[in-house]
């Protein structure tokens, strides 16, 4: 790429420290890059010589990652995705992965160098074929948020249910992530398939779950800090919630879902808090959000010595 003089001349005068910097804020506002010659960080490669040194020699910038399948020239892919993630030079990989069908095996084969890399890993794939083969070997991965390319509940649900073995043993794993924000998959036969995995978990966070899961849960995750809850469904059978006390959770949130359209959420939102509140007992909890409220600092004494759900009423009165 042709530079004018003056840009050229001054470019130079600046620190390498500086450019750093600025090649950080080149990158695209997104969670994730795709490795495209147009824009960053591979464009930065192309301005001149020592630009691209820089580029090169600064990893942070090649460690996010989204990976597609192209079959029509997946050769040259190839060389381009080793050649983006080589740059890494072995620091953790944030990843995103598109995976249709019987492309499992191509984004493996690709993958296997960089297993040991793996720290998140943020995959869709079609519900015809699961890529089991995917989550196999991930000893780095620390926090996994599958999702499903299917608008039928039940598809989903049984795409997840073919991949909780593989990923019932990520001993590393600390956080997860079930957002299918049309309806709710995670129920107790898939809760009992994930496990042992629940008893790793700091981080959950899960769409549409109806109450008698959530106690499931809680009971599953003794280390689990952080949970959160979008979008809570009424039981079809009424339970009456056994007293539960969870001594790790920091934080609860419990939120509406404005992209709900299953029809089974709570009709008057979360102005009416879950009963299973009733019977949990938070003692270390930091943060609480429930519907449109949030409890902290000074608020949340009260709310540490009795049951969530007597301190939320308290505050509605």
């Amino acid at each position: 790429m042709d530079l004018p003089k003056r840009f050229a001349s001054d470019q130079r005068r600046l620190p390498t420290e500086v450019l750093c910097h600025i090649f950080v804020h080149c990158l695209p506002e997104t969670d994730y890059t795709r490795p495209q010659l147009s824009s960053p960080p591979i464009l930065l490669t192309r301005i001149c010589r020592r630009w691209r040194e820089i580029a090169v020699d600064m990893p942070s910038l090649w460690c996010r990652v989204s990976i597609a399948v192209d079959k029509t020239n997946w050769q040259q892919a190839v060389l381009c995705y080793n050649s983006f993630l080589k740059r890494t030079r072995g620091r953790p990989l944030s990843l995103q992965i598109i995976c249709n069908t019987n492309d499992a095996i191509y984004l493996r084969t690709l993958l296997q160098p960089y297993v040991h890399q793996i720290y998140s890993l943020n995959i869709a794939f079609d519900q015809a074929v699961a890529p089991e083969t995917l989550f196999d070997d991930l000893p780095a991965l620390q926090e996994l948020h599958p999702r499903v390319s299917c608008w039928q509940e039940s598809c989903v649900r049984d795409a997840l249910l073919s991949v909780s073995p593989p990923i019932s043993r990520l001993s590393t794993l600390r956080t997860l992530k079930f957002e299918e924000r049309s309806f709710s998959v995670l129920d107790l036969r898939l809760l009992s398939r994930l496990d042992p995995v629940w008893a790793h978990l700091t981080n959950v966070t899960i769409y549409f779950c109806e109450q008698h899961v959530v106690i499931r849960l809680l009971q599953l995750t003794p280390n689990l800090s952080s949970f959160n809850i979008c979008g809570m469904i009424p039981d079809h059978f009424p339970i009456k919630p056994e007293p539960l006390t969870h001594t790790s959770i920091q934080s609860l949130s419990i939120t509406d879902s404005d992209s709900c359209d299953c029809n089974r959420c709570y009709p008057q939102g979360l102005d009416s808090p879950p009963s299973f509140l009733n019977t949990l007992m938070l003692p270390n909890l930091r943060v609480l959000n429930v519907g449109r409220k949030s409890w902290t600092g000074e608020e949340l004494k009260a709310v540490r010595s009795v049951t969530v759900g007597s301190a939320i009423w308290a505050s509605y009165k």
